[in-house]
């Protein structure tokens, strides 16, 4: 074999490896781009979500308790009182049951649901929704904070 023969072979050779080498950094970094688009596809949806949720509950039980609507049917109350123990339900299973601000917020739907028993929307009650809802917010924009830095990174956190 000819050195011009052997130095083609080698060429060759270079370039399958330089492929190979290629080809497994691509399968692996595919694979961990898709597992991260689906984390925060799924995180996003789950942010949706909760704030739906949130939103829809705390509605819900203005509405109960709305003064304005005393001359309600019980049917239609009952409706009402069905659909907040659904989001009170709901919003506890979205929520980690070992971390602080998780609980924070679970504690406040409690205390909303129990405050809400008495069948008056007190000043007490008010000030409670209110702080429910600042929570969920300060709660959810630190979630997508981390949903956008893990995008970024391509770290799962």
């Amino acid at each position: 074999m000819e050195p011009k023969d052997k130095i083609a072979l080698l060429g060759i050779a270079a370039t399958f490896v330089v492929a190979f080498i290629n080809l497994i950094y691509t399968i692996r970094n595919n694979r961990r781009t898709a597992f991260l688009n689906t984390v925060t596809s799924s995180r996003l949806k789950w942010i949706d979500s909760l704030r739906d949720k949130v939103s829809a509950f705390i509605s819900v039980t203005v509405r109960i308790l709305n003064p304005e609507k005393i001359q309600r049917e019980q049917q239609e109350v009952n409706a009402l009182l069905r659909e907040r123990d659904t989001l009170t339900h709901q919003i506890i299973l979205h929520l980690n049951p070992n971390d602080a601000e998780d609980q924070a917020i679970r504690t406040s739907v409690e205390q909303v649901v129990e405050l809400a028993h008495g069948g008056v929307y007190t000043p007490e009650l008010q000030k409670l929704l209110i702080e429910l809802r600042n929570a969920t917010q300060i709660y959810l924009k630190k979630e997508w904070t981390r949903v956008k830095q893990e995008s970024r990174s391509g770290e799962q956190r």
